[in-house]
């Protein structure tokens, strides 16, 4: 590779271990603290040479890429390995601009092997990417799942040159592509008759006499493995006969390996007990029975993938069983076991080691978020995620912390002056005892400050927005955040009075711009709680600029950007001075928060 290419991913590395607060023992706390001051400031440094070095020589070297020298291609490509390893993935932004980049040339060059190569990888690094909105309702991300699942059956289609084409690679390169369809297409169906289609493909004597160098029992164990994991349609009744009995078969298979082992892997064993059930070869109980055992076997600190099916998946599926069948939720028995399930998938990732945070972990940490059953008797929503916040977002959590001082701040003075402000919102109205009614609003706007960027939670984006900045594609993903954080928080009691802030602090007061567009104002009881949060944000995002400045740019986007009853308390003294004393404030105050909750 080249020197700046070799640069990049040395600081990518660092940044990641710098960024990570909880890398450093908890010593005592001012050594504590120190240590990560110096990081901050020297992941700062880095990324700010990381931004130079893709100014500089990575963007020309796309611009001139017609010109590049066999060399030069064999360095990107070797740069973009380095920036996927399946597990870690440090920049799957800039690997998709080198594939995309390199896929533009094939084409130029009309060079099939080429194009059907590119195709492939970008189309992994696509997938990959995806990961970031993981979990997100299916219609805010359905175009990312076509636009991949384009790219690889445009790889997939160039199976009707297969015997004109003499490089096994490639052959296995449209081989992958056709099977990666199943995993970005959103009908079930469709990805149902994909799998079929590549298990035909793969037990073909004909294609493997072609390329005989190819792995292609491998490919076939996976592929069973992808047909097994439509399982979940088995109960929906719409299947023929064939689709039903492939699907069946497909788990029988991957069950098989696992069902004598003494140390099985749960990732693949459970999906047989899962399709007996769907199919209705096994009651309810016995599949409970069958879940309860394998939660209870495992460890919680078998950190491997098995252990985190186990530990992390299955009771998700088990709460998943609780909400398809409500009348399990009046049952003592199934919701002490939820909660104990829980108790031990929350030990599991509260004690994962952050050397071992990979794109596994990230995926079930989503799934919690996503999924968890918020019901009587178990941790309630709030609980569980703000634990998760203090765990993973590290600096954000942080920043929220200073954003949560300054909407009590606000939000105190606003009701010292106007007692019935935020009386649009249902459960403030309701408490008649002003005192009472003054520490409730404090309280709730303190979590709003923690909660107003809940959708990050799930997206894993830090590391990348501590990189470099973000492309634009990168950006646009990053805006479903407040839609993300939304529907979470909106779907669970404990939670839903923090859903709207999470939705509209990035959006307009008149709605003119910002983000996103379905949040309408004046439709929600919480609309001024998200105008002093879009407000608190905003001030938090420039603390760095000269205050006095500060003000008159909020004065001036007064009733565009911001809500000109909010930032017209900013005119009171007292409030002025409290909202700039915590903007000046390092974050000493704040790390030690973080600190002493972690030490508990």
């Amino acid at each position: 590779m080249q020197e700046y290419q070799i640069r990049y991913i040395e600081n990518l590395k660092q940044i990641a271990s710098l960024i990570d607060i909880y890398s450093f023992e908890l010593t005592e706390f001012e050594d504590w603290y120190q240590k990560q001051m110096q990081a901050r400031d020297r992941a700062a440094q880095l990324k700010k040479e990381n931004i130079a070095l893709l100014n500089d020589y990575f963007f020309p070297a796309l611009d001139d890429l017609h010109n590049a020298t066999k060399q030069d291609i064999s360095e990107l490509e070797e740069f973009a390995d380095q920036l996927m390893d399946w597990k870690t993935n440090p920049d799957c932004g800039v690997y998709i601009l080198i594939h995309d980049s390199l896929l533009s040339l094939y084409r130029f060059r009309k060079d099939r092997n080429g194009i059907i190569r590119e195709l492939y990888k970008l189309g992994m690094g696509m997938f990959y990417r995806q990961r970031t909105v993981e979990g997100f309702d299916i219609e805010r991300i359905r175009k990312y799942k076509f636009e991949n699942e384009m790219v690889f059956t445009e790889a997939g289609s160039y199976l009707k040159y297969f015997e004109e084409i003499d490089d096994e690679q490639t052959q296995g390169f449209i081989i992958r592509s056709l099977a990666n369809i199943a995993i970005t297409a959103v009908d079930r169906r469709k990805r149902v008759a994909v799998s079929s289609r590549v298990l035909k493909i793969l037990q073909d004597e004909h294609y493997r006499s072609i390329a005989p160098g190819l792995p292609w029992d491998v490919f076939l164990r996976r592929s069973y493995q992808q047909m097994s994991s439509n399982r979940d349609i088995l109960s929906k009744g719409n299947l023929s006969r064939e689709e039903l009995t492939e699907i069946l078969e497909a788990c029988q298979i991957v069950f098989e390996p696992e069902k004598d082992n003494d140390n099985p892997n749960i990732r693949w064993l459970w999906p047989y007990y899962e399709m007996e059930y769907s199919c209705g070869f096994t009651d309810l109980q016995t599949t409970l029975d069958r879940m309860e055992q394998l939660i209870s076997d495992s460890k919680s600190d078998q950190f491997d993938d098995s252990g985190l099916y186990a530990n992390v998946q299955l009771p998700i599926y088990y709460g998943r069983l609780m909400r398809d069948n409500p009348s399990l939720q009046s049952k003592p028995k199934h919701v002490k076991f939820l909660r104990q399930a829980y108790e031990k998938m929350m030990k599991t990732l509260m004690n994962f080691p952050p050397e071992k945070y990979n794109d596994l972990f990230r995926y079930n940490v989503a799934l919690v978020i996503t999924a968890y059953l918020e019901i009587d008797g178990v941790d309630t929503y709030e609980e569980v995620t703000t634990k998760l916040m203090r765990k993973l977002t590290g600096i954000s959590y942080v920043r929220c912390l200073r954003v949560s001082e300054i909407l009590q701040a606000f939000c105190d003075c606003i009701y010292s002056q106007e007692a019935d402000f935020f009386d649009d919102i249902p459960f403030l109205k309701q408490i008649p005892d002003p005192k009472t009614k003054r520490e409730a609003l404090l309280d709730y706007a303190g979590k709003c400050g923690l909660y107003y960027n809940f959708g990050m939670l799930n997206m894993n984006m830090e590391r990348l927005r501590a990189s470099r900045n973000l492309f634009e594609s990168e950006y646009e993903m990053y805006q479903l955040h407040t839609s993300g954080g939304y529907d979470n928080l909106i779907s669970r009691k404990s939670t839903e009075r923090y859903a709207d802030i999470a939705r509209g602090h990035h959006r307009w007061y008149n709605e003119a711009g910002g983000f996103p567009e379905d949040y309408v104002r004046n439709e929600s009881d919480y609309r001024k709680m998200s105008d002093v949060t879009a407000l608190a944000v905003y001030m938090t995002d420039h603390r760095e600029e000269d205050y006095d400045s500060l003000l008159q740019q909020i004065q001036k986007e007064e009733g565009k950007r911001f809500s000109p009853l909010v930032s017209s308390y900013l005119n009171v003294d007292e409030l002025k001075e409290t909202v700039g004393n915590i903007l000046k404030k390092e974050d000493r105050e704040y790390y030690e928060q973080l600190y002493q909750q972690l030490k508990q």
